[in-house]
């Protein structure tokens, strides 16, 4: 690196966008119910156990449609059919390598359904993929260069440089007491509620519930549900996290094994995977240097495509609502929440929120059975967001905060249940961009290269001759028209190659007499002295001044040149007709020895 140079430099680790993809794929499934059915009274569908392998060329999505199909049946009675649908699409991105990081959404579009026959439905959910493959890359950029000899160009960055990331996993084997003897486990579906993760120097605690529905069959044969909550703790070290910094966490439960102890028994014993993937970044707001411009510098530049960060926003919203079960409640047991269908919109200065709150309500009627209903919540929040622009991208993610509050308002009926909800909702809106930014500057080391000497000027172009045409008369002669046009018969002969025998012309043929104007010669070279003019200069060498002017198009001003230039000095009117004279001697000689041929 030159010494004259001061380059100030910053180490950043960034996520570079490979490429991007939105793809819509029809997933057709056909279902036979345990029961004849008069319609198909509603299908709510919602993706999950999302999951992506980044392969060469492109992202392979893989992931679950949990559907909840609702029939009416002969007796006119709504009846419930749950069906999971696994579904596996191969998302096409060019420059996709194994080992690279995939961020996929997936949401479903439309859900078709066709009765086949009273016990069969066919159904079609259209879902929209759309996947972005990134890699981290550490990168040093060049934020200034001082030195009074150079210009230097910057443009203000605002990125997420990546700290650390990290991903753990951990089997958890737990024995619970079940509230009633079980005959077997008829299923259980763990979910992951309550993640929170606390950045604290060079650690990341993530904590959560792993929430297990279990649905077992009881000594008279009927189908109850349990609940059990397992409060977890996970420490992930993550060297150069610092409170304050940015994390993102994604937790997934897997049921590995399940038996009961004996049974029929009320001991049941569970294994789970629990795994945890953290992230945590650092938004930094930096100008890089994108050129830098002076003598002998040389630039290194590398092109970095990375998402910049316009605003970032966190708030939390409540929602509230009341809904009227389907028969009398003495008290609730139970509320799951799940927020679904999130989408954003990017306006002017302001992001809009859509998405549903998706609540399945577990209360107790007044013959002490265990019931379920269901209750949609659509919402529709807008969050101030200043430099957002329509087409920018947009980073969302949304919780439940703690419990869903409830009371049963309708205390004479136990029919109307109000519930409040509290949703935290977190929006960075990003632009990609695509930007040639330094990473190293020096001075060129070669020497630089000569100058190219001056070539001297070249004399001037003869000007093209005129010609004229004139027809031979009787009596003409090519020797007598050279004379007559003045013009000397070396030139006229020249300009007259159609004819074969210069001394063998007739009546009626055409000849072309060239223009008798004769530019001035070039002569000799002289250099010019100090004071020397053009005027001086032809009254030196006895030429006319046009003529020397005539000479020398290389120069562009007449009244000024320069000591060293070069001057043409043309030949003078005497010596063109000392030429003339003696290019006519020579004609004649050559005619006289023709005519002596003849004779002889």
């Amino acid at each position: 690196m030159s010494k004259d140079l001061v380059i100030d430099r910053r180490l950043l680790k960034v996520e570079r966008v490979i490429g991007d993809a939105k793809e819509r794929e029809a997933i057709e499934s056909e279902i036979a119910l345990p029961f004849k059915i008069e319609k198909v009274f509603d299908v709510i569908a919602n993706v999950i156990d999302v999951e992506t392998e980044v392969r060469e060329g492109g992202v392979v999505v893989t992931g679950n449609i949990d559907k909840q199909l609702f029939v009416v049946d002969k007796g006119d009675l709504v009846r419930h059919v749950p069906e999971i649908i696994p579904f596996r699409v191969f998302v096409d991105v060019p420059g996709t390598q194994s080992g690279m990081s995939a961020q996929v959404q997936v949401r479903v579009l439309t859900v078709e359904t066709d009765l086949q026959d009273r016990e069969t439905v066919r159904q079609t959910v259209i879902l929209e993929i759309f996947v972005k493959v990134t890699v981290t890359e550490q990168i040093e950029v060049v934020t200034d260069v001082r030195n009074d000899k150079i210009v230097v160009k910057k443009e203000l960055l605002k990125v997420d440089s990546v700290v650390g990331e990290d991903t753990i996993s951990e089997t958890i084997t737990r024995t619970v007491t079940l509230p009633i003897t079980a005959k077997k486990i008829f299923r259980i579906l763990p979910t992951v509620r309550d993640v929170t993760a606390e950045v604290k120097e060079d650690t990341v605690i993530v904590r959560g519930v792993i929430h297990k529905q279990i649905f077992l069959v009881d000594e008279g044969d009927l189908v109850r549900h349990a609940a059990e909550d397992i409060p977890f703790t996970k420490t992930v070290d993550i060297p150069g996290a610092r409170p304050g910094f940015e994390v993102q966490v994604n937790v997934k439960v897997f049921l590995d094994d399940f038996e009961l102890v004996d049974p029929p028994s009320r001991e049941l014993r569970q294994t789970l995977i629990i795994e945890a993937f953290v992230k945590v970044t650092e938004t930094l707001q930096i100008e890089v240097v994108v050129e830098v411009e002076g003598e002998g510098i040389k630039v290194v530049k590398k092109l970095l495509k990375v998402e910049s960060v316009v605003v970032d926003v966190l708030q939390r919203e409540t929602l509230r609502s009341t809904v009227k079960l389907p028969v009398e409640a003495i008290k609730i047991f139970e509320i799951l929440g799940e927020i679904v269908d999130l989408e954003t919109e990017v306006r002017q200065d302001q992001v809009i929120v859509r998405g549903t709150l998706h609540k399945q309500i577990f209360f107790v009627d007044k013959t002490n059975l265990l019931r379920h209903t269901r209750e949609d919540v659509p919402f529709r929040f807008v969050k101030k967001a200043p430099g957002a622009r329509p087409g920018m991208n947009v980073q969302i993610r949304a919780r439940i905060i703690g419990d869903i509050m409830h009371r049963i308002i309708d205390e004479k009926h136990g029919l109307r249940l109000e519930q409040t909800a509290v949703i935290e909702i977190f929006v960075k809106v990003t632009r990609t961009v695509q930007l040639e930014i330094v990473v190293d500057v020096d001075r060129d080391k070669r020497p630089p290269k000569p100058e190219p000497k001056p070539e001297p000027p070249k004399p001037p172009k003869k000007p093209e001759r005129q010609v004229k045409r004139y027809i031979v008369k009787k009596g003409d002669k090519m020797c007598i028209r050279d004379r007559r046009f003045g013009v000397a018969l070396n030139d006229l002969i020249a300009a007259n190659p159609q004819i074969k025998n210069p001394d063998l012309i007739f009546p009626g043929d055409v000849v072309f007499i060239p223009d008798s104007h004769k530019p001035p010669r070039p002569g000799r070279r002289y250099i010019v002295q100090k004071g020397d003019t053009l005027f001086l200069i032809a009254k030196r060498f006895g030429v006319a001044l046009d003529d020397l002017i005539a000479a020398n198009p290389q120069i562009k001003n007449p009244d000024l040149i320069f000591p060293g230039d070069v001057v043409f000095i043309p030949k003078d009117d005497r010596e063109d007709r000392r030429e003339d004279r003696r290019d006519d001697r020579r004609e004649d000689r050559r005619k006289g020895h023709r005519e002596d041929d003849r004779d002889w």
